[in-house]
């Protein structure tokens, strides 16, 4: 269909009657010659929605328009590639004039799928009568004008009062727009998810624009804007808001280690030299200023003035700089940073013997009147010739969120097999050894593979091995991970969950994990003795384990007091420091010659 060379009239009055009658329309070639010429598209339809007219405005090819008449808009939409649901759509809208004797008008939509591409029609369908008398409607005119320039000219201006002219990203005003949508989502819904806000200023920027003149400085500003949409993921949200200074929205932060992920990828990537006609430039770095959403401001212009004074800090500093709006959260990030990048180093040069070393805490269980050992946890300690001694609970989930929990994971599986093997050669009796595993490995498809490698490396017997699920959270349905778990089980490895009762170590997982032992976490154990709630959920885990037939392990028991508690209700294995500490593979050796422990306490 071509393109109007005209615009229809904004209204046409229902009720008027056209000039002539129908067969004088169709019998004058005088008349017909006349609605041939016109600059707007006519068609004539009879009742049954077959051409009976079309003029050169409706179909310019004079082939198309001979084979039209007595076709309907199937065939029509069909030459044209135009998708079929539009025909149906447009024989509706005539039956409704038909049905309703009137004139029917509507915006039409013709989708072209090989050249996705959509075109923009008003149209109006007016029933003719055959005559006066009788007033029976044998035809309907469709006439018609072209609305892509127009639609396409109201997205035009709707495109750039939202986007940079130069860069092509969002502009402040769509900034705006978003953090209002942000703020009234968060509001309606009290959604808990947490976003970061980055406010992102070009350092030496100036300078590029005084010695290289504004062309160069406006390549830059475009080839920055590419690189700031290669840092952030589809979900998130660039803005260029003045001159050198830009905006990103990163959804679904999970704390400030994850917004300082994103703040370390984007210097590195604005950091990089920029060459333009000859050009190179070094000396671009970016200074940015971080706010958290909602911890930071529930409304827009508190976070935009904090994210404004926290990018003024970073200049402060002294540039290539970023800061939280919380003095507290930039020295958390980027330690957490430091952590993530020494771990990093180690990996790359294998120097785990150096700085990892294994304690092994004694697992207890209560036989008869005394207490034995019958296993141990093995726990890891990082001592880093930069950062000093690292806790676990401050490395090891960095270690998780990076993925580098598999090859630290891996070095530690290793090593504790090995010792082990030579402290069952001492002792010439059974002992369990307890690893913590992160659920994330089971998502490796040679994790069986490495595991066999290591047993047979070690000469280690599996049934003498107890993997402990931690970070059950990555847990899923995923082919690998229920693989690996059904592999474990038929080399006889025994699984256990750990920090049963919090965080994701729970009911729900159960089922996932064939685990024979359970580990009631720490902080229940804690105030047992002093909170009957605590009291009742330590029951409570204890008795499902029984009904499950599962082993239950109370971690983190210090108190002989909190011991007999746990005898009361029927737990009888233990660990904790009222029996041992993590101690060297050396003194696990001392502590397995004593025939039992604590037996001088309880007495």
């Amino acid at each position: 269909m071509s393109v109007a060379a005209s615009a229809l009239p904004s209204q046409i009055p229902e009720n008027e009657h056209m000039p002539i009658s129908i067969p004088q329309f169709i019998n004058s070639e005088e008349v017909r010659e006349f609605f041939h010429d016109l600059p707007i598209e006519i068609a004539m339809y009879d009742i049954e929605g077959k051409y009976q007219f079309v003029n050169k405005c409706y179909a310019s090819d004079e082939i198309i328009r001979k084979n039209l008449i007595g076709k309907d808009d199937g065939y029509l939409f069909n030459i044209l590639g135009i998708e079929p649901d539009a025909a149906k759509n447009r024989r509706m809208y005539l039956n409704r004039s038909i049905k309703e004797k009137k004139m029917v008008s509507f915006t039409e939509k013709l989708y072209i799928p090989q050249q996705k591409r959509t075109l923009y029609y008003k149209r109006y369908f007016r029933p003719f009568y055959n005559n006066s008398k009788t007033r029976k409607i044998t035809h309907v005119m469709l006439i018609g004008n072209n609305l892509n320039a127009a639609v396409l000219g109201q997205k035009e201006l709707k495109y750039l009062a939202y986007h940079d002219r130069l860069t092509g990203l969002k502009n402040r005003t769509a900034f705006q727009d978003q953090l209002e949508q942000i703020q009234n989502e968060w509001e309606r819904y009290e959604d808990q998810r947490q976003l970061a806000i980055l406010f992102c200023d070009l350092d030496n920027f100036q300078f590029v624009n005084e010695e290289l003149g504004h062309d160069v400085g406006d390549l830059l500003l475009k080839e920055v804007s590419d690189r700031l949409n290669q840092c952030v993921r589809k979900s998130d949200y660039v803005y260029r808001i003045d001159g050198d200074e830009f905006a990103v929205i990163v959804q679904n932060v999970d704390d400030e280690y994850g917004a300082g992920k994103i703040v370390e990828k984007i210097n590195s990537y604005l950091s990089k030299p920029y060459q333009f006609n000859g050009n190179r430039i070094d000396s671009i770095t970016t200074s940015m200023g971080i706010v958290l959403f909602p911890k930071d401001g529930k409304d827009i212009r508190s976070l935009v003035q904090n994210a404004e004074t926290a990018l003024y800090s970073a200049k402060r500093i002294g540039k290539n700089a970023f800061q939280f709006f919380s003095n507290a959260r930039t020295e958390y990030s980027v330690k957490i940073l430091k952590i993530e990048k020494k771990l990093n180093e180690m990996i790359k040069k294998n120097s785990f013997g150096n700085q990892l070393r294994l304690l092994y805490q004694p697992l207890v269980v209560k036989n008869l009147n005394d207490y034995r050992i019958f296993g141990s946890e093995v726990l890891v300690r990082w001592n880093n010739p930069e950062l000093g001694e690292v806790r676990p609970e401050t490395f090891i989930p960095v270690a998780e969120k990076t993925n580098l929990i598999s090859d630290i994971g891996e070095w530690i599986f290793f090593r504790a097999c090995e010792d082990y093997a030579k402290l069952l050669k001492k002792i010439k009796k059974p002992l369990l050894l307890s690893v913590n595993f992160s659920a994330k490995q089971l998502r490796s498809r040679d994790f069986i593979h490495k595991i066999e490698d290591i047993l047979r490396l070690t000469d280690f017997d599996p049934k003498n091995l107890q993997l402990e699920l931690t970070e059950t959270s990555y847990l899923d349905d995923q082919p690998e991970v229920i693989n690996n778990i059904n592999e474990l089980e038929k080399m006889g490895i025994k699984m256990a969950l750990d920090d049963f009762g919090v965080g994701y170590a729970s009911l729900s997982y159960l089922h996932k994990v064939p685990a024979a032992t359970i580990k009631i976490d720490r902080s229940f154990i804690k105030y047992i003795g002093s909170s009957p709630r605590h009291r009742e959920l330590v029951n409570s885990i204890i008795l499902l384990g029984k009904n499950l037939n599962k082993e239950v392990v109370a971690e983190g028991v210090e108190r002989v007091e909190d011991l007999y508690l746990l005898n009361e209700h029927k737990c009888y294995k233990y660990q904790g420091f009222l029996f041992s500490e993590a101690v060297t593979l050396e003194d696990m050796e001392k502590l397995m010659q004593k025939e039992s422990l604590l037996s001088t306490i309880i007495d």
